[in-house]
């Protein structure tokens, strides 16, 4: 075998074995990563990615933020932002300027929030967290009114508070 040969096989061998030993130390730390993730914000080893509340909002067609954009929009005092959970959930923890929509109530209570709202008006809606789908529900809804700027926050006030974002308590926004 010529002495080129040899050099180029052991070069591809080389390569071969560190190419190797960087998947190993990429997989090693994107499991080591996910794992200090706080649960609420995990991502799952497996699972049915279709009834994502982000899968469904893109098949659907509504926006979906992630921290930094609901930060930005949740600071935006032309964004109306609601949140979907019920009234005691929202009494003890909701985003600043947060107005409690319930899902379930939203035919009967958006009347309330009449004075504030109009077809343009940006919306940011969120519930509980990453496995709540009561914002993704609300969203809909609101777009079934007529409302066109909405956004959907998938992270939701457990995201938002594991993070360090303000809260507020009470009934209040």
């Amino acid at each position: 075998m010529p002495a080129g040969a040899v050099t180029w096989r052991g070069e591809t061998l080389r390569l071969a074995g560190a190419c190797a030993g960087l998947l190993a130390l990429a997989a090693a730390l994107g499991i080591s990563t996910n794992l200090l993730r706080p649960k609420a914000t995990r991502l799952p080893w497996a699972g049915d990615w279709a009834h994502h509340v982000e899968t469904k909002a893109f098949r659907a067609g509504i926006p979906v933020v992630f921290l930094a954009g609901a930060r930005a929009r949740a600071h935006d005092p032309a964004t109306v932002v609601f949140d979907a959970r019920i009234p005691e959930q929202y009494g003890a923890g909701h985003l600043p300027r947060a107005l409690n929509l319930p899902v379930a109530d939203a035919d009967r209570r958006i009347g309330e929030y009449a004075h504030l709202l109009t077809p343009r008006t940006p919306v940011l809606v969120y519930c509980g967290g990453a496995d709540c789908t009561d914002g993704f529900d609300l969203a809909i809804k609101l777009r079934g009114y007529g409302f066109e700027d909405l956004t959907l926050y998938p992270g939701g006030f457990a995201e938002w508070k594991q993070y360090g974002g303000a809260i507020r308590t009470g009934a209040q926004p």
